[in-house]
């Protein structure tokens, strides 16, 4: 067996290894179609005559070709939503800039109580949680589950009080986890559910796709998401009023409401911009119909590399638990490396991993509950919270997602097109690179300390 690179042997893998937007004619087409008749963006932030009508449809009934310009944007910034409207048998589709402001207008449109809690998990990228005290609310964070990396539910009801009123589920790694008892949960305690939906475009769970079930589901386009805009997000919903203010929030609301108009409706729609391009969701309506297959080949891939890493029996080596989806596409594999009793630590697996040409993806460096924003109180300080809200409720232990962040969680982006088997295969050999010396690995260059919470020295 060669050398581990890392240790002046010969690497695995040399050219590049990563998942990218798979672009083909189609996109080419309509793209340079708008840049020959100059149309980059149709939205109209003044109220044309008949806004307030246009507020109210469906996104099924927004799918026509004129007039060039509304307050709800351009034909194909209504195409797009129709075509997801389509895709996951929602009412309401509405674009937005980024999956982030998606998440921020989908709070807003609750009309929450301002300091309302919004609990959410720890293990997610920093927007899920960001977007909870942009929203004038205090985020609230429940631990996850050892194996499916995902909100536990018996840590949900230990955590809601009576000032929990709203929920952001995130389907990590494209994992619906224990999301049926989460549901069920929510639904006995009124609590609404946003469901971070940003990983899963495209895939079912219970006969219904995911990002469908709560009240709002917020999805996401920008690289290297399962289709790409670029940058871009979609909003969905089945209700009329949300759908009405989400329209409002994404595109200076305060140019449309009146002296006639009720507090309520008025609330949380002022000064925002998270308007979608043409240009954006033009390519995003030919994605759409490369959705199946794209995701296809994330299945494909993951499925073998699930398949040959367990005839790899590397026993420390443990993958992320997925709950209830037959069409699991991977938007990330993840795995959960035991560095403990390997007395081997994930930190140097990842170098290893690295060093052998295999990019891969060691979690989220900080906790959102730990981030600095909320650690110090910073977003909050106007809203005059006590202290202990912010650093005893907000920072509470969170034992399995610290441990997963600092010493075990190991991932590959590399699941999407172009990535083949062929190319998995690489992923494979480094994996069997570590096994034959992982007897030589051990207390080599990096240490665990004797609480196994520091990881790396």
């Amino acid at each position: 067996m060669n050398k581990l690179a890392i240790y002046g042997g010969k690497k695995i893998r040399t050219k590049e290894f990563v998942s990218k937007p798979h672009i083909d004619n189609n996109e080419i087409r309509v793209v340079n179609k708008l840049l020959k008749h100059g149309i980059f963006s149709r939205f109209v932030g003044s109220p044309l005559v008949g806004t307030r009508e246009l507020l109210k449809k469906e996104s099924s009934q927004l799918n026509f070709k004129g007039p060039g310009s509304t307050f709800l944007g351009g034909e194909y910034v209504r195409k797009f939503e129709y075509k997801w409207s389509e895709l996951t048998s929602s009412k309401y589709s509405i674009s937005v800039n980024s999956a982030t402001s998606g998440l921020i207008s989908a709070l807003l449109s609750l009309n929450l109580p301002e300091n309302s809690e919004v609990i959410t998990t720890p293990f997610s990228f920093t927007a899920t949680g960001a977007a909870i005290p942009l929203a004038k609310c205090v985020p609230k964070f429940v631990d996850i589950n050892k194996d499916t990396f995902c909100m536990d539910p018996l840590e949900l009801e230990k955590r809601i009080t009576n000032k929990t009123k709203a929920l952001i589920y995130v389907h990590w790694c494209g994992n619906p986890g224990h999301f049926n008892k989460i549901l069920k949960i929510c639904k006995k305690r009124n609590i609404k559910i946003i469901e971070d939906a940003a990983q899963v475009p495209g895939t079912e769970y219970k006969g219904k796709h995911l990002g469908t079930f709560g009240d709002i589901g917020v999805y996401s386009f920008n690289e290297p998401k399962n289709i790409m805009t670029g940058e871009g997000g979609m909003v969905v919903t089945n209700n009329e009023k949300y759908a009405i203010k989400l329209r409002l929030i994404r595109n200076h609301g305060e140019a449309i409401v009146d002296e006639n108009d009720s507090l309520k409706f008025i609330n949380n729609v002022v000064g925002y911009n998270f308007r979608l391009t043409e240009l954006q969701a033009a390519i995003g309506c030919e994605q759409i119909n490369k959705l199946e297959y794209l995701n296809g080949i994330r299945k494909e891939n993951y499925e073998y590399l699930i398949l040959k890493l367990r005839k790899l029996n590397l026993k420390y080596l443990k993958p992320q638990k997925i709950i209830g989806t037959n069409n699991y596409s991977a938007y990330t594999a993840a795995f959960q490396w035991d560095s403990e009793r390997s007395q081997v630590h994930r930190d140097l697996i990842s170098d290893i991993l690295t060093m052998e040409g295999i990019p891969n993806f060691k979690g989220y460096p900080v906790l959102m509950s730990e981030q600095e924003h909320i650690r110090r109180g910073i977003v909050y300080k106007k809203l005059k919270l006590k202290d202990y809200i912010l650093r005893k409720e907000n920072n509470i232990q969170n034992n399995v997602a610290k441990d997963l962040s600092m010493n075990k969680f190991i991932g590959f982006f590399t699941m999407g097109w172009p990535n083949t088997i062929k190319d998995i295969d690489d992923i494979i050999n480094a994996w069997g690179k570590i096994k034959y010396y992982l007897k030589d690995l051990k207390n080599k260059k990096y240490k665990i300390d004797n609480t196994f919470k520091l990881g790396r020295k």
